[in-house]
């Protein structure tokens, strides 16, 4: 008579791995799920945020394209503003190109913080920007704009401007 050999494996447990299986495929299906919808709902703030600055840089152009415009952004009692109340209508178009650039450079600034511009394109628009900051209405457009842009950004072009002072104060003879 014949012996039967015992199966390796029962089928309770076949049925037991595949269930474990399943569950761990789906579970793995779900995390991909959840990791794109943050990606996409990321995606979409930042797109909402770009349309809002491409807003921002028509508005400055408005500016731009009629000087007039600026009594927009000029309050009389403002003592920050007082400075470009006497400004010829030639450096009142000037500085809102300025503050269009400023816009500009802040963009880029916020794509380098979240490394979207490696560190070596970012030195290349700082230096661009060092540049820029060293005409001398540029610290009246950074005045007039301060607290409306990112502190991160107004702190470095606030550091440029300072480094500007004390290179100008060195030349100065005393």
């Amino acid at each position: 008579m014949a012996t039967r050999r015992p199966d390796l494996v029962s089928d309770t447990t076949l049925i037991v791995v595949a269930t474990v299986a399943q569950t761990v495929v789906i579970t793995l299906t779900l995390l991909v799920f959840i990791f794109q919808f943050r990606s996409q709902e990321k995606a979409i703030k930042d797109a909402a945020y770009q349309n809002v600055m491409s807003h921002y840089t028509d508005y400055i152009r408005m500016l731009v394209e009629d000087p007039k415009l600026t009594r927009l952004m000029l309050q009389v009692d403002s003592p920050e503003t007082a400075g470009f109340q006497s400004l010829s209508p030639d450096d009142q178009t000037l500085a809102a190109y300025m503050l269009m650039g400023y816009g500009i450079f802040e963009e880029l600034f916020t794509l380098h913080k979240k490394k979207w511009i490696d560190d070596a394109s970012w030195a290349q628009w700082c230096a661009f920007l060092d540049r820029y900051s060293s005409h001398p209405l540029f610290p009246r457009v950074h005045e007039l704009s301060r607290g409306t842009f990112d502190p991160e950004f107004e702190k470095v072009v606030s550091d440029m401007l300072a480094k500007h002072a004390d290179a100008a104060s060195a030349k100065r003879p005393g």
